[in-house]
């Protein structure tokens, strides 16, 4: 452990602070000391900058939750729960430049010496905040993957008995973490016009995000014996997100569906009265992002997910129709909420209609056919090339911070029917959805609209994990689109077949009453191999033949406790035998 927490030891401040221009003339570059250089507010932006680069990302898929089928990508939840196939021989993570990112923010910290700067006190708490900001990100995704582990508010050197210190418990790495949060929410400045640059609103957004997600692990996982305490942190993200939304600085934006889809895929964010904080990318910055990936490369859409998205009427989807048999791939988007289509790729939907004689897209059924479009560029000159997609992406925004508004109320017992009028009952009026009241199961129909708004930002696998939902959702196989049997169907609205489900290649039995010119061009998936071995998906009914599409990989799919935290890698604990391995891990 010594060797991966220290990491950058034996680096020098010049290594640091190399792209500063001001601090060039202070000193010859071989006496450079952190002395020299935290002297002013200039000082301190620069320094902090680094934070930026080496912390902000925005996810853009829910991989590893029962949100997605599967993924070609490399994902360590999918091999657990597949196979069973990690252990702490075979785990990555808790690496040097994981911990260096630590180092970073602890350097400045001890090295901010007030007397000795020229710098107004809200300038200074204003950087202190940023750096605690990074420091409560960093250490609360270290509890959610590990729950105890060690906690270091300084920059270790490699004399430091420290190094070897045991894991600290999860309420004292929490409570640091809420204390460092607290301090951000508090003294981070608002600045609303640097939207891309951490805010005081978005410091009280990561606030409320954490104490929400502690709150609810706390009252679910009652193996942690800390159930008494889920209330403090449910009152924390209430009055967090409080103070955000009587601000009057935000509102939802926009009164359709287009308007949502705009979140996600639009070229500018910045005059977006729903974005607290986001990424922008821009060519003329010469920064862009990659998500034209969403769309049919790595990963499809759970039948999950897409039954969770009502009727318009704010009826609960039927996957039957009145006769009881399933209904077509085209009859899944008939009337349902709005949202649906500006998340799934819809029949007729087309990449690039602005391109004469473009066909409409043929979702992927190797991946369950539900593909994903939700953060695709929807125009052709905003897909560049590969890290050139130029659509700015939202790292906090709104409608989150009512949703967990209304879901720490609801736990909290203290929900009213007004609560949910300007919270979620907001968020669905963008794209007329009927409101939701107070009677019933409101925990459900939130955590619902939550499943729903947030769908493919990264929040389900946490969210399952917190409720402590991972047999009953991630222990299920994924599935896709239902497969009335062997033959072609019509996955574009046009009445034409577009897609044949076939036994194998030898077999085309199913699609030979299809003209040649059909049967030529129509894309075809086989469940066998020449060899008679099953390929990358089969049918869910008893004789194959017909049924959800399903996946080779999910046939022994299993959850297991111990699958709630990543495993701490065994050369660490080698390193460092004072540590305490993850909960459930330490016999795998």
């Amino acid at each position: 452990m010594k060797k991966n927490i220290l990491g950058i030891l034996g680096i020098i401040c010049l290594f640091l602070f190399v792209s500063c221009e001001d601090f060039l003339d202070r000193s010859p570059l071989t006496e450079i000391t952190a002395k020299d250089y935290f002297k002013t507010a200039s000082d301190l932006e620069t320094y902090t900058n680094r934070f930026y680069q080496t912390f902000i990302s925005v996810p853009i898929d829910d991989v590893g939750s029962d949100n997605v089928t599967i993924s070609t990508n490399a994902n360590t939840m999918y091999t657990m729960v597949n196979s069973n196939g990690v252990s702490s021989s075979n785990v990555g993570g808790w690496d040097k430049s994981d911990w260096e990112k630590l180092r970073l923010i602890n350097y400045m910290l001890d090295n901010i010496h007030p007397e000795e700067m020229t710098i107004a006190e809200a300038d200074l708490n204003h950087y202190i905040g940023l750096a605690k900001f990074f420091r409560g990100d960093y250490y609360y995704k270290k509890v959610k993957n590990y729950s105890a582990v060690p906690y270091y508010d300084k920059a270790m050197v490699d004399t430091d008995e420290d190094l070897y210190k045991t894991s600290d418990s999860r309420e004292v790495v929490v409570n640091a973490v809420i204390s460092d949060l607290e301090f951000a929410a508090t003294h981070i400045k608002p600045a609303l016009g640097q939207r891309t640059r951490v805010n005081q609103y978005a410091a009280l957004a990561l606030l409320a995000r954490v104490c929400l997600h502690e709150a609810t692990y706390r009252k679910y996982h009652t193996e942690l014996g800390l159930a008494a305490s889920a209330n403090t942190f449910l009152e924390k993200a209430i009055s967090a997100c409080e103070k955000i939304m009587n601000s009057g600085q935000f509102e939802i934006y926009g009164s359709s569906a287009a308007d949502y889809a705009a979140l996600f895929c639009s070229p500018k964010l910045r005059d977006n009265k729903e974005i607290l904080m986001f990424m922008e990318c821009d060519q003329t910055l010469g920064k862009g992002n990659n998500t034209h990936t969403v769309l049919g490369m790595y990963w499809g859409l759970t039948r999950s997910l897409m039954e969770d998205y009502q009727m318009k009427d704010g009826t609960a989807f039927n996957p039957l129709k009145a006769d009881g048999t399933h209904k077509s791939y085209l009859e899944l988007f008939e009337n349902r909420d709005p949202r649906f289509k500006e998340t799934f790729a819809y029949p007729g939907f087309n990449i690039s209609p602005e391109i004469a004689g473009n066909s409409d897209y043929i979702p992927k059924t190797t991946y369950g056919g539900l593909d994903q479009i939700k953060f695709y560029p929807k125009q052709t000159s905003q897909r560049v090339g590969w890290n050139m997609n130029y659509t700015s992406l939202p790292l906090y925004r709104y409608a989150e911070v009512l949703l967990i508004y209304a879901e720490a109320k609801a736990e909290n017992g203290s929900l009213t029917q007004a609560d949910l009028d300007k919270s979620v009952n907001q968020i669905r009026a963008r794209v007329s959805m009927p409101k939701i009241n107070l009677s019933g199961n409101v925990l459900e129909d939130i955590r619902r609209e939550r499943r729903i708004e947030l769908a493919c930002e990264g929040f389900r696998l946490d969210d399952v994990k917190r409720w402590a939902k991972g047999e009953e959702l991630m222990g299920k196989r994924p599935q896709g689109i239902y497969i009335h049997g062997y033959g072609a169907f019509d996955v574009t609205g046009d009445g034409e077949p577009d897609v044949a489900i076939l036994h194998d290649a030898d077999d085309l039995s199913p699609i030979a009453h299809l003209p040649a010119a059909v049967q030529a061009k129509i894309e075809k998936e086989y469940l066998y191999d020449s060899n008679g071995n099953r390929t990358s998906i089969y049918l869910s009914s008893a004789d194959g033949k017909s049924g959800y599409l399903e996946f080779v990989t999910s046939e022994n799919r299993k959850w297991e406790n111990r699958f709630y935290y990543m495993p701490i890698p065994k050369h660490q604990l080698q390193l460092n035998p004072n540590l305490i391995q993850s909960p459930g891990w330490e016999n795998y």
